[in-house]
């Protein structure tokens, strides 16, 4: 049993590239805790070029890595996983439901359009609407689509107001991202271990 283990564990410290891409099966998440997913939001309408992935305190304090949105038009909408997506297509069967951590400044009606294998282009027929109310913290929001086979693009329309700041915590086909307080500093820990030596 410790051979096994010794060899997953040399296996994984080896090849990091192999273990990694089982992270990019399975439909599109964004948690915005590295820079690099910046590039997969590249693509936009009516929003301001300063959009970045910057850290933001909620209001217990907890440290969380958003990207910050500022509209510039009346009509802000955002590619994820840009307007070529980065992703595979996913069936819309069985991930029906689009989960967003978000904080907003003003309500507003938010839109989602789609194409699917069926769909060649981005159209109101396949679109749907839904209430984004502002509030002092960050709010757990869902999507539920009626999209079906297999979903190709997505573009998520931030309301209909101009110069309105919007913070993305999180979007993900998968399920909530669940937001954990900031690890102690190595310092800290280090310092309350000598402590006890």
């Amino acid at each position: 049993m410790k051979f096994i283990f010794v060899l997953v564990l040399t296996f994984a410290l080896c090849f990091p590239g192999l273990v990694m891409a089982r992270r990019d099966t399975g439909p599109p998440e964004w948690a915005f805790d590295d820079i690099a997913e910046l590039s997969d939001w590249k693509d936009y309408h009516d929003i301001s070029h300063e959009t970045l992935i910057t850290k933001v305190k909620d209001s217990n304090g907890v440290e969380r890595n958003v990207l910050r949105i500022v509209s510039t038009g009346q009509n802000p909408y955002i590619y994820p996983g840009g307007s070529v997506p980065s992703w595979e297509p996913f069936s819309g069967y069985e991930n029906n439901t689009i989960y967003l951590g978000v904080r907003v400044q003003e309500s507003d009606i938010w839109q989602v359009d789609y194409i699917t294998s069926k769909s060649n282009s981005y159209d109101d027929s396949y679109s749907q609407k839904f209430k984004v109310d502002a509030r002092q913290d960050f709010v757990d929001i869902q999507f539920r689509m009626n999209w079906e086979s297999m979903v190709r693009g997505f573009r998520i329309h931030l309301g209909t107001s101009s110069d309105k700041l919007i913070e993305i915590d999180y979007v993900s086909l998968r399920g909530a991202v669940i937001v954990t307080k900031t690890p102690r500093r190595l310092a800290t820990t280090w310092g309350r271990m000598k402590d006890l030596f």
